[in-house]
């Protein structure tokens, strides 16, 4: 980290550093932008978050939004990052979808066999004598192309070892940012222009305020498993995913209503009922958190310039995607602000512009 006294200027200063704000700072990095990451120590959603990466929609079985491109783009972000931070962060692992029926037994086959979902989904199915402590008397279905990112080790090596002198490690005082038509100016840092990576944070932003961020909040155990398998992730009402060392995340609740970050009885409760329905195997809760996802109404994500300073940028919204989809989501917003190439309507901020002109 570093201590401001002198003037610095930079080429852009990011807010906040999940997984959104280190593929944007990425993405500088990579093209030698300078820039200042302004983001406190603290656990974001994304650290909390299991790092999924899954093309699929798995209640539905249907594919994410623009999944091929998202997915292609991902993969090969995530194993150049593994390289640069030096550590294992990039796991790539099948996810097994429990059936409960001969119903969905029959849903994925046909789904297999679609034109989207062909290239993500094995047609045959996985038998469950393949592993005794699930219970899945149905079978599993394979999603092929999937994998799991360490985010809180790919953040804090990241953080610690790439950007050490580009990093402040305080929260953001939005009334001391000062907009000019020729550059931003906070406290002793001068830069050209601003990105805005804070999630759910983002709701006390006064220049993004008006957007419809609705958030959902995520409540997760750790639980320590010895006699687990640590090859796949599995998916029932809820997913089990392997941390290494035996450890796996369990989750995760959706609640709207309320915005905190405490953990619950209820919630707890929730998820050791959902995880009883699957696992026979004896376990250790170790950890039990709660963080808020940055979920839009419409859930798309938000990108794109302020409707009125053309030098202050918004890269949020990413949701329980956000591994998948900030790697381009951040190449996107990078070819709109330095290349002028336009954002996909259905993710660009500009679909929201009527609520920040009435207010």
């Amino acid at each position: 980290m570093i201590t401001l006294f002198l003037l610095m200027k930079v080429d852009t200063i990011i807010v906040g550093f999940g997984i959104a704000g280190l593929n944007y700072a990425e993405q500088l990095r990579k093209r030698k932008k300078s820039f200042i990451v302004i983001a406190p120590v603290s656990e974001s959603a994304s650290h909390l978050a299991a790092g999924i990466i899954n093309p699929t929609v798995l209640k539905r079985i249907n594919p994410v939004w623009r999944s091929e491109a998202f997915l292609n783009y991902a993969l090969d972000f995530y194993i150049d990052l593994e390289g640069l931070v030096k550590t294992n962060i990039f796991h790539p692992l099948p996810i097994y979808r429990i059936f409960n029926n001969v119903v969905e037994q029959n849903n994925w086959s046909v789904a297999a066999s679609s034109i989207p979902l062909k290239k993500y989904l094995n047609k045959k199915l996985i038998l469950s004598q393949k592993y005794n402590g699930i219970k899945a008397p149905f079978h599993y279905g394979e999603v092929t192309k999937s994998a799991r990112v360490d985010n809180q080790s790919l953040i804090t090596h990241y953080r610690d070892s790439v950007i050490p002198i580009q990093s402040i490690t305080e929260k953001i005082d939005h009334q001391a940012i000062e907009i000019k038509d020729d550059f931003i100016q906070y406290k002793n840092i001068k830069a050209h222009k601003i990105v805005f990576c804070e999630g759910y944070h983002s709701v006390k932003n006064p220049f993004f305020k008006y957007l419809p961020l609705v958030g959902s909040k995520g409540e997760i155990l750790i639980i320590q498993c010895d006699s687990l398998v640590e090859e796949v992730i599995f998916k029932g009402p809820i997913f089990l995913s392997p941390m290494g060392n035996h450890r796996f995340w369990v989750g995760a609740t959706f609640e709207r209503t309320d915005k905190t970050t405490q953990i619950t009885s209820k919630g707890k409760e929730w998820l050791l009922l959902k995880l009883k329905q699957f696992l026979k195997l004896p376990y250790q809760i170790l950890e039990h958190k709660a963080q808020i996802r940055a979920t839009v109404i419409d859930r798309r994500p938000l990108l794109g310039r302020h409707p009125k300073h053309h030098n202050v940028y918004l890269l949020n919204g990413v949701g329980t995607r956000g591994v998948l989809m900030s790697p381009l989501l951040s190449q996107w917003l990078f070819d709109f602000i330095e290349n002028k190439v336009n954002l996909p309507e259905e993710a660009d901020i500009k679909r929201f512009e009527k609520q920040y002109f009435r207010n």
